[in-house]
């Protein structure tokens, strides 16, 4: 299964939310992980593991 990864680095707008939300239920086949840098505090040794096991990243 492929990983697609989205990467927060802020609070997320209506217009982050549109774009991301639709790909959450309808891509058969891809795993979807959202992870939000702007809320507690995240973990960069496995966010970067992450980032290499992605097949894809967005960063908003």
């Amino acid at each position: 299964m492929k990983l697609m990864l989205h990467i927060l680095t802020r609070p997320a707008d209506g217009l982050v939310a549109a774009l991301i939300d639709p790909t959450l239920p309808a891509t058969a086949g891809v795993r979807v992980e959202v992870i939000d840098l702007s809320v507690g505090d995240p973990d960069y040794g496995a966010l970067v593991e992450k980032v290499f096991a992605a097949d894809a990243v967005a960063t908003w």
